[in-house]
């Protein structure tokens, strides 16, 4: 990859600050950096191998991030980097019940028009119980597009204690994209990864990811079987 792309991907993660607080709430920073073999995004692939670094901070309910997919590997010149901020709030309404509401850009730097951005509002439930489900409802402005999607997840501890600091971490979604305009369609995905607890604030991972798409919404492959690994640490 071209030395000016590798920059513009790491820009957001340049902007990291050091950790502050306040007597009432604490600001919280986690980041983490990934390579996936795969980009697939609500069951569309959108690139081969990929680098992908995050930030988040967090103060009360409040949080504002970023995410990169930056490409490794692009024989084609095909692949473009993607750079997404967002922010938000989330609340309790109950001990299970929580609520998350909040707006993300999607920005693709490397297209040098107004097509280059899109910004989507989403609202979603979690509930705090076995396999810890949640629904999320999603609005693009740009693209005039619906989404909802349903996920549900769990992590086995792998070893004699509850607190092992190996876990299996399985997770699944279903979602349903409805374009204006266009045709409706599903997609559905799952993931299995093996994680180990270096500290209290940090943690490495590894897995498989796999996911399918229905043909009304594919213009090529309609299922894909990928891997992944990263390395987590917060502040």
């Amino acid at each position: 990859m071209k030395a000016s792309r590798i920059l513009i991907a790491l820009i957001p993660l340049l902007l990291l600050g050091a950790r502050e607080g306040s007597a009432q709430t604490d600001i919280t920073i986690d980041t983490a950096f990934a390579y996936e073999s795969e980009y697939v995004f609500r069951g569309i692939q959108f690139a081969d191998h990929s680098f992908q670094p995050s930030m988040d901070i967090g103060w009360g309910g409040f949080y504002f991030g970023s995410w990169i997919n930056a490409p490794i590997e692009d024989p084609n010149n095909s692949f473009l980097i993607e750079v997404d901020f967002y922010g938000g709030y989330g609340f309790d309404l109950s001990d299970t019940l929580s609520v998350d509401i909040g707006l993300t850009w999607y920005w693709f730097p490397e297209i040098p028009s107004a097509a280059s951005s899109t910004r989507e509002i989403y609202l979603g439930t979690a509930f705090d119980v076995f396999l810890a489900p949640s629904v999320y409802f999603y609005y693009d402005f740009d693209l005039s597009t619906f989404t909802v999607e349903a996920s549900v997840g769990h992590s086995f501890p792998l070893g004699s204690s509850a607190d092992s600091a190996w876990t299996l971490d399985l997770g699944a979604y279903l979602g349903f994209v409805a374009p204006e305009g266009g045709a409706d369609g599903a997609y559905y995905g799952g993931s299995a990864d093996i994680s180990f607890a270096v500290s209290e604030h940090t943690a490495m991972s590894i897995g498989v990811r796999g996911s399918g798409i229905s043909d009304d919404l594919s213009a090529g492959r309609t299922a894909n079987v990928w891997w992944g690994m990263s390395f987590s640490a917060g502040f």
